[in-house]
């Protein structure tokens, strides 16, 4: 009877802290609400105005900031969307990602970030890798058309196949490789994912 009681006490204590440590508010950083401030009214943000010009110039003086780069991508994009904004999930498991890119886990990332359609396969996509070494620029331009050449060849859904076949780029400059793939309906792929 002690024994459950303690466990009771225990469990209610756990709860307790587990209510108080979710209600704690948090405080953005000022330049975080300088950056949600400009996302929101459509502004580019000093951290995309530098990722755009790293994409337009050259490697930039330090290390990339893909985030960076991919918001001011994605703002481009949105800027001439404003009824239905281009949405992309995160994948960030090895396992997965493995699956989808054959061969990816084999390369020596610096690092990267994979930005994907809701829909399985569909043909809106933004790819980041980075590598550690410029002999793999090469194996991940190889695993990156891997993956376009068989998704442009999928019967199952053919305007899917068409956007994949036509509206994939893959660029580098560097270390970095960028694959990009959006549907008609974004309109062109921004200068901002596209490297050459």
């Amino acid at each position: 009877m002690k024994r459950n009681l303690i466990l009771i006490v225990l469990s209610v204590l756990m709860v307790a802290l587990l209510l108080v440590g979710c209600s704690q508010p948090t405080t953005p950083t000022e330049s975080q609400n300088a950056d949600s401030t400009a996302a929101q009214n459509g502004e580019t943000t000093e951290a995309q105005t530098e990722a755009q010009t790293e994409a337009q110039t050259g490697a930039p003086e330090g290390p990339i900031d893909l985030e960076a780069l991919y918001e001011a991508g994605l703002a481009k994009i949105n800027e001439s969307q404003s009824e239905q904004p281009l949405v992309l999930l995160e994948e960030t498991d090895p396992g997965f990602l493995n699956e989808l890119f054959p061969g990816i886990a084999d390369i020596d990332m610096a690092q990267s970030k994979f930005m994907l359609s809701p829909v399985t396969n569909g043909p809106v996509e933004v790819d980041f890798v980075e590598v550690k070494n410029a002999e793999d620029v090469q194996k991940v331009i190889d695993v990156f058309q891997a993956r376009v050449d068989e998704l442009s060849d999928d019967p199952t859904y053919p305007d899917n196949a068409e956007a994949w076949k036509n509206n994939s780029h893959i660029t580098s400059r560097g270390n970095l490789v960028i694959l990009a793939v959006l549907t008609d309906y974004y309109g062109e792929v921004p200068a901002e994912f596209i490297l050459d």
